[in-house]
């Protein structure tokens, strides 16, 4: 169950439990009433089988949160209070700047409800909404942050089970963080099942236990979306059914390989996936340095150029696989863009290969480089 929603009530993606109700019971809170002394609640913003979640201002804290909120019929047994608490459990116990922060588990007048960092920016759904046209910067920031807040949960052996562009949530500064922890599990041992049927990974969908190759099915999903602005398709081939290959808008080299990480996600036999989120990410990460491998030793002369470049990689994947340790204060320090001076480096590099003729290169250096943030 994601916070926001559209503006014109449109759906997307909704996640379906087994033995779910056919009629759902609302909370029957509405705007103005104060939960508890101190949740004062000012719209509903999301809502899924479980309970609804609501925009609502912490009068103690002072700033606004999210609050989900079990609906009546949920919060009459003790199965569903007890996977509220674990969901907060789980949330609170990774601490990463792509993973929604929960605050806080609490009942007021027999209503269960957890409270959590409110999303502002709508979800990553919005965005696939007006994708078309984004640039390729801006949807690897988006991809790099996925792979970093799945990775993160994966790292203590959780399993998401609901990887989708509406559990994907924009914040205020613009990154994305995962949210909705209701079908996650640990050591893949669960008795709920249900998940976004357009999501789910074919064993999944078979009734066989989920692992984190699970998770990188839904996660190469999200991916292709994100850069090819389009769910995958598939096509009939002589091995069976088959992933077919993404028709990028242009030539780049760098979306061509993004596709084939794509298809590899996507594999039908889990074993023939990224073993995890982990793997994905580190991946996608030399993948975008591939243009650097090339260009900085003709640049720089090989020795330099090389180690320059190991360096680079090392931060990148330092900043991916230990980020989930690092302070949520911290972290704001560090956006998912290119800093002004390293895209005024990169485009340094890109002039200098434009002169040589070596134009491919060029226009890779030249797309990681993005928008000039610079003032």
């Amino acid at each position: 169950m994601s916070q926001p929603r559209s503006g014109d009530g449109t759906r997307f993606d909704p996640t379906v439990e087994i033995g779910r109700p056919a009629r759902l019971q609302a909370t029957g809170l509405t705007a103005g009433e104060v939960l508890g002394g101190r949740f004062q609640i000012e719209a509903i913003i999301g809502e899924g089988g479980s309970g609804q979640v609501f925009r609502a201002w912490d009068r103690v804290l002072g700033e606004p949160v999210a609050l989900k909120i079990l609906r009546p019929d949920r919060a009459q047994e003790k199965a569903w209070i007890k996977r509220l608490a674990r969901e907060a459990k789980i949330a609170r116990a990774i601490r990463h700047p792509n993973v929604c922060r929960v605050f806080d588990l609490g009942n007021v007048d027999e209503r269960w409800f957890v409270s959590m960092e409110l999303a502002s920016g709508g979800t990553l759904r919005d965005t696939l909404r007006s994708n078309e046209g984004r640039p390729l910067s801006d949807r690897l920031a988006d991809a790099r942050a996925v792979c970093a807040g799945l990775a993160a949960i994966h790292t203590v052996g959780i399993v998401h089970r609901d990887v989708t562009p509406q559990n994907l949530l924009r914040m205020v500064d613009g990154r994305l963080v995962l949210s909705d922890f209701g079908l996650a599990v640990e050591g893949g041992v669960t008795t709920v099942h249900g998940g976004t049927p357009s999501y789910m990974a074919p064993e999944t969908a078979m009734g066989q236990r989920p692992d984190q190759r699970s998770d990188v099915w839904q996660l190469g999903s999200v991916m292709h979306e994100i850069f090819f602005d389009r769910r995958p398709e598939w096509e009939s081939g002589p091995r069976g059914m088959a992933l077919r290959a993404p028709a990028p808008a242009t030539s780049s080299l760098l979306l061509k390989e993004v596709g084939r990480l794509c298809r590899a996600c996507l594999a039908t036999n889990p074993a023939d996936r990224p073993v995890s989120a982990s793997a994905v990410s580190a991946r996608l990460a030399a993948l975008e340095l591939a243009p650097l491998r090339r260009s900085f030793p003709r640049i720089f002369g090989r020795p330099l150029g090389l180690v320059i470049c190991g360096l680079l990689v090392v931060a990148i994947l330092a900043g991916t696989i230990l980020g989930h340790s690092l302070d949520r204060r911290r972290s704001r320090l560090a956006s998912q863009r290119m800093t002004p001076a390293n895209q005024r480096l990169l485009r340094s590099m890109a002039h200098r290969l434009k002169a040589r003729g070596e134009l491919e290169d060029a226009h890779s250096l030249d797309l990681l480089a993005g928008t000039d943030n610079s003032p």
